[in-house]
């Protein structure tokens, strides 16, 4: 991320100015207390102070008293408002202290002026906008903790099916589908090898087992075009297409054990009969956990390259978000109706399930909340979008041209209209998304 890329317009009010140069201080609040005859003091931080923005803001050009004026009415309203920081952002509740204008005899037309604000508000931070990296890292430690978590109550969950005799059928059941979904997963990735099929005795190894396949799977699709970053960034319909390939193996695997018992797929193993999507409610829960957290992982690595987001449209970055969330919410539903109804006899339960089945879920919902956060953040780092209309025949450079006096910005036209059909031939009344500046 450089000023290239993030660099936003000064505005005081919405009355926006450019910048010469900034200088962001803080100071804070030290108890010192000093003692007779003994060296040094003991400092205590009482927190920070108002922080303290002085910025130079200038103005040239032959209607720059025009603009200068009403940019001098915005400081003299009387209270704080919103800032917007070249480098840091929003900053709200900032409250002009003081303001100097200058002008010089050798420079015409031309003045500076400096402005001091000072924050009225507490808390109010510099940084006040998410960087989509950070968040990606993010992401990727919820979802280590989620692993472990998911571990935890598949291990309670299939602690008694492992001794008690009742539970034959069920263990069955469980054996057999696992192994099928195994042999099937085999048959659909060349390459991939799976280490383990019994899921009652080994879930963590066979849900290990289910992730290495479908991130053996997403791989296969990315690279089924010959698909790298550098065509991704030239051509973002491909990682679309990705995308969209990616999602549909996922959602073959989430829907394997109820394919399996209503004979939609076929196993190396028949199937018991008479088994029930409860009797391997276990194995469900625990094939679309992996797929929300597959997709998870997945959507974080689109979304933090900095390459491939600046060439995605927000309905693009909505898509994959809207996805993803679709896959943690049907996990969290798995996971409430095989387990919720364990909380009604936690106290005399044998197992931790009821316990450990929440961590599972609230794990599943930060993930979800971390991946929307993303995606505004993404959406939000460029400017607001609008809908405007063609006022003239020509195409998407002249349009470029006339909306923002830069024909490349065609380009940035095209991502933003994916369904357009001919961009050489704009007629009057046509209409684009656009952003606004």
């Amino acid at each position: 991320m450089a000023w290239a890329d993030s660099l936003q317009d000064a505005k005081f009010r919405g009355v926006r100015f450019d910048v010469k140069n900034t200088r962001d201080s803080v100071e804070r609040s030290l108890g010192i207390n000093e003692y007779p005859y003994l060296d040094g003091a003991d400092i205590e931080d009482l927190g920070a102070k108002s922080r303290s923005l002085q910025v130079q803001a200038v103005f040239w050009g032959d209607d720059y008293e025009i603009r200068l004026q009403v940019f001098l009415e915005a400081l003299d309203k009387h209270g704080a408002d919103e800032l917007i920081h070249p480098v840091f952002g929003v900053m709200p509740n900032m409250q002009v202290r003081l303001y100097q204008v200058s002008h010089d005899e050798d420079n015409p037309d031309y003045c500076t002026v400096d402005i001091q604000f000072w924050q009225h508000k507490t808390t109010n931070l510099f940084f006040t906008r998410d960087w989509p990296l950070s968040l990606g890292d993010s992401v990727f430690n919820k979802i280590q903790t989620m692993l472990d978590d998911a571990s935890a109550l598949m291990e309670s969950a299939l602690a008694p099916l492992r001794t008690a005799k009742r539970f034959m059928n069920r263990v069955k059941a469980l054996g057999v589908a696992a192994m099928n979904m195994a042999s099937v997963l085999r048959g659909e990735l060349t390459g991939y090898n799976n280490s383990v099929t019994d899921f009652v005795n080994f879930p963590s190894a066979f849900m290990n087992d289910i992730l290495s396949a479908l991130s053996f799977g997403s791989t296969k699709a990315a690279s089924s075009s010959g698909s790298n970053s550098t065509v991704y960034t030239s051509t973002p319909a491909v990682a679309m297409s990705d995308w969209s390939a990616i999602t549909t193996q996922a959602s073959s695997v989430a829907t394997m054990p109820d394919d399996l018992i209503s004979g939609a797929v076929s196993g190396s193993v028949d199937m018991p009969t008479n088994i029930t999507s409860d009797d391997i409610k276990e194995l469900r829960v625990m094939v679309l956990t992996a797929v929300a957290i597959e997709l998870s992982q997945q959507a974080s690595d689109l979304l933090s390259d900095e390459s491939l987001t600046a060439v995605l449209s927000p309905d693009d970055v909505e898509k994959i978000t809207d996805d993803t969330r679709q896959a943690i919410q049907n996990a969290i539903d798995a996971n409430r109706n095989a387990y919720s109804a364990e909380m009604d006899s936690v106290s005399s339960a044998t197992t931790t399930v009821a316990l450990d089945y929440m961590p599972v879920v609230d794990g599943l919902k930060d993930i979800a909340l971390a991946l929307q956060v993303m995606a505004t953040a993404l959406i939000q780092a460029r400017p607001p979008l609008t809908v405007r209309t063609v006022a003239s025949a020509g195409n998407l450079h002249l349009v470029a041209h006339l909306w923002y006096g830069d024909y490349t910005r065609a380009t940035e036209l095209q991502l933003l209209n994916p369904s357009l059909r001919d961009p050489n031939n704009l007629k009057p009344g046509d209409t684009l998304y656009a952003y606004t500046e």
